[in-house]
């Protein structure tokens, strides 16, 4: 697989990451898809696609503080 080739629902998650910005969680992003797309998102997809997109260079990870919506 090429590197910049991405899958249909790491499409998906990017689309999402860039609405929401720099709120942006795995929580928030995993709402919000279910929410627009009336789908179903499990944590370990989720989690397993956005290290995809970090080790293909699209998004970097950072560690934040947690907050009562973040938990």
């Amino acid at each position: 697989m090429a590197k910049y080739e991405l899958g249909a629902f790491e499409e998906i998650v990017m689309l999402t990451v860039g609405v929401l910005y720099d709120e942006a969680y795995g929580v928030s992003i995993k709402k919000e898809i279910e929410d627009r797309l009336s789908r179903k998102v499990s944590v370990g997809a989720l989690q397993s696609a956005l290290k995809r997109l970090e080790q293909k260079g699209f998004l970097s990870a950072r560690d934040g503080d947690s907050t009562a919506e973040r938990g």
